[in-house]
């Protein structure tokens, strides 16, 4: 049940969640949708794929990446699509430290940036070849 006339501060409150599911929302459309492009270029376009070490760091480049895009190589849809699955909710995270810094939540702005920033240390780590 809604209320017929909310509060400024229940309207601010509403916005701001309603952003961050827009986020969610939109990145789980589109990385659907780069997936099933993926999965119909590979019925209509079969062939083998080796996933042999070989393989996989002759495609972990942008120029073969992005040329992929354009030839309609399903490897690389898929590819973008779990980029931007895994994206999604680093993106969320983003959004939410902004949505609680408009809130004016600021105990969960420092929460929330102390998760993205362990986000971004891992991510950090494994460049420079920690395990």
């Amino acid at each position: 049940m809604t209320k017929e006339n909310p509060t400024p501060e229940e309207t601010k409150e509403a916005n701001v969640y309603s952003g961050v599911y827009r986020v969610l929302m939109a990145g789980m459309f589109l990385s659907t949708a780069l997936f099933i492009i993926g999965v119909v270029l590979a019925l209509l376009h079969p062939a083998v794929i080796p996933l042999n070490s070989t393989w996989i760091l002759e495609q972990y480049h942008l120029g073969v990446f992005f040329q992929g895009l354009l030839l309609g190589n399903p490897a690389s849809y898929m590819m973008l699509a779990t980029i931007l699955l895994i994206l999604t909710p680093v993106t969320r995270v983003l959004v939410s430290i902004y949505a609680f810094w408009v809130d004016e939540d600021y105990k969960f702005v420092i929460v929330t940036a102390t998760v993205f920033l362990v986000m971004a240390l891992t991510v950090l780590s494994s460049f420079l070849g920690l395990k």
